[in-house]
């Protein structure tokens, strides 16, 4: 199944800048999926005991704040109440989650928000034992929460009563008719079960459904959540596992042909943090590296306190092995319960060939199984990619006409791009076409100046499950710095550019844009997708070419709003023209198409500033450079 980066779309969140990047302390959250359990129970209606808790409607609305019975622990809060979702989940607290409409809609166009990926600070503390577009099952719906036993053994039972997935496709793709299920919560242990009634299966046919299950404490963020997965829908729910971070392509899928059993049962136990413990939680770097052209290497390194108490002094090393040797140790002064911190490391590389093992880590402390991480990175003259090992995740793309997935990378100097090489997962739509672009980086560190634009190019075909590549020569294109290369879609239909999952994504570096001028980093939405896209570089090959230049007319000039380019018979009349400002910023990139006996092509400098600008015009081997002056 191919993912759909829009459609799992989160609000954005900061980008990564190259120095040392202290992230927000998060309370601590301690469950994890090492203490969840998966079991065989009994389900017991609530029936008339207890209090019905009253909601304006069954379809979308959450209730006033309910009590608790006792003091319940949980994210590092003591809580006494809760607001109850019709659409399947409870919030801790007096106050409601930012919307009554909050699930996991896969449909194009939902304007809804996930609950477990949104970043409103409203939607903290959640706990989802079955969090879907519900609405009334065959039976009469019903809400209630029941408090039963004595201090300090005592239990709060809120249950959905009679509810059903609704449909959101003709013919109806409605799974359950009827449905019951029960939060429980426990006092003193802070222990919560989710139990689950029989479902009564629809008469659609089966298709997989997506609701969240698990817990969020305040985000989605690796060890900020569990997560209940059941990766098909026609897996029993004895398969079910546990996973932190944001779900893949799967979530707690559901259908008609496999219901739950009657009592079943999740168990999420909370863990005693210890007070000293720091933990390495990413590698951000280049699984290729180009030796004549990325050298040398940044890599970053994530350190989180997953500790109890503020770290003071916290050292970090990464050490890099193989064809390239090289040890750093940094101290972080000090970092708060919950927060992360982002360490940079830089080193040289020499050899051409070969192969490096990048390995992080903190001392030992309370905690040693998350002290260290590794990261494969392979070494060659000219290429350059995100991509480690052979092994991919998934497909991602966009389903609308013109979108650009776009990919970040960097150069040492100056280079030019050569070869571009997709990989793509799965089948291809038919008829599927795509298109090639290098970008300038803007000032924002966003895609900016198309540089170049391939012409459009078959999608190629990969049975189910396959990974294919498509290797795409590219016109010698200069670049220098920070530079991105697109990959257009000309169609419709999700592409599925190959990606390997990365928790949690980099920022500022994969991007996509559904207007070809508005970006968005895709670590903002439910997909770690680190995509895979290869770069080939070689030096920039063609030189200035004066005696040629003498023969290109630009008039008027100085131009006002306007100016015209006058280009003779030969290879320019398929140049590539950039024009630059005194900055050496590049204002405008256009493609010359004239014929070959050459011809004039206008250029409209209205919107540009008074100043002096260079045109450069690319053909081959030749550079011919132009002042011209805007008045």
């Amino acid at each position: 199944m191919f993912s759909s980066i829009q459609t799992r779309l989160k609000q954005a969140s900061r980008l990564l800048p190259v120095a040392l990047l202290p992230f927000a302390a998060q309370a601590q959250f301690n469950y994890a999926p090492a203490n969840a359990v998966n079991t065989a129970g009994t389900y017991t209606d609530l029936g008339t005991t207890g209090s019905v808790i009253a909601t304006a409607n069954n379809d979308d609305a959450n209730s006033a704040a309910q009590p608790i019975g006792f003091s319940f622990t949980y994210n590092g809060t003591a809580f006494t109440q809760f607001v109850l979702s019709t659409n399947g989940f409870i919030k801790l607290g007096s106050t409601p989650p930012s919307a009554t409409n909050l699930f996991i809609c896969n449909v194009v166009g939902c304007t809804n928000v996930d609950p477990v990926e949104s970043t409103d600070p409203a939607d903290v503390n959640l706990i989802l034992p079955f969090n879907f577009d519900l609405e009334p099952g065959t039976g009469t719906p019903e809400y209630r929460v029941f408090t039963t036993g004595t201090a300090p053994n005592r239990v709060c039972t809120i249950q959905w009563k009679n509810v059903s997935d609704k449909a959101d496709a003709t013919p109806s793709n409605k799974q359950y008719t009827n449905f019951s299920f029960q939060a429980k919560l426990y006092e003193t242990t802070n222990n919560i079960e989710f139990v689950y009634g029989t479902a009564t299966a629809s008469t659609a046919t089966p298709e997989s459904r997506f609701p969240n299950v698990g817990l969020k404490g305040s985000s989605a963020a690796t060890g900020q959540d569990l997560l209940a997965s059941k990766t098909t829908g026609a897996g029993a729910w004895s398969t079910t596992t546990f996973i932190t971070g944001s779900y893949p392509g799967s979530t707690h899928n559901i259908r008609n042909s496999a219901l739950p059993d009657a009592g079943r049962t999740y168990r999420f136990v909370p863990t005693v943090l210890a007070s000293n413990d720091a933990a390495v939680t990413a590698i951000y770097t280049l699984g290729k590296v180009s030796t004549s052209f990325g050298s040398p290497v940044t890599a970053q390194v994530v350190i989180t306190n997953a500790g109890s108490a503020a770290l003071t002094n916290q050292t970090a090393t990464l050490t890099v092995s193989g064809a390239t040797t090289y040890t750093n140790t940094q101290t972080i002064a000090t970092l708060a319960p919950g927060a992360s911190t982002t360490l940079t490391f830089t080193y040289p590389v020499t050899a051409t060939t070969g192969t490096n093992t990048l390995t992080a880590t903190v001392p030992n402390d309370g905690v040693n199984t998350n002290n260290t991480q590794t990261f494969t990175q392979t070494l060659s003259t000219n290429t350059l990619s995100y991509v480690s090992g052979t092994s991919f995740d998934g497909a991602a793309g966009l389903s609308s006409a013109g979108n650009v997935i776009a990919t970040g990378y960097r150069t040492t100097g100056a280079a030019a791009v050569t070869t571009v090489t997709p990989y793509f997962g799965g089948a291809a739509t038919t008829g599927s076409t795509y298109q090639i672009l290098v970008y300038a980086a803007a000032a924002n560190g966003q895609p900016g100046t198309v540089l170049y634009t391939s012409p459009a190019r078959p999608r190629p075909a990969g049975a189910a499950g396959t990974i294919v590549q498509d290797v795409v020569s590219i016109p010698n294109t200069p670049v220098n710095g920070n530079f991105f290369v697109g990959i257009k879609t000309i169609g419709a239909d999700n592409i599925g550019v190959a990606y390997q999952t990365e928790t949690p994504l980099r920022p500022g570096t994969f991007f996509f844009t559904t207007t070809g001028t508005t970006w968005t980093d895709i670590n903002t939405s439910t997909l770690n997708s680190r995509l895979a896209v290869d770069v080939v570089l070689s030096t920039v090959t063609a030189t200035r070419n004066e005696a040629l230049a003498a023969t290109v007319g630009l008039a008027p000039n100085p131009a006002h709003g306007s100016f015209q380019l006058n280009v003779p018979a030969g290879n320019l009349h398929a140049a590539t023209a950039t024009l630059s400002n005194a900055l050496g910023q590049v204002v405008l990139v256009r493609q010359l198409n004239l014929p070959a006996a050459g011809g004039t092509a206008d250029f409209n400098v209205s919107n540009l500033a008074n100043g002096v600008y260079s045109l450069t015009l690319k053909s081959g081997n030749d550079v011919v450079v132009k002042r011209v002056v805007v008045e």
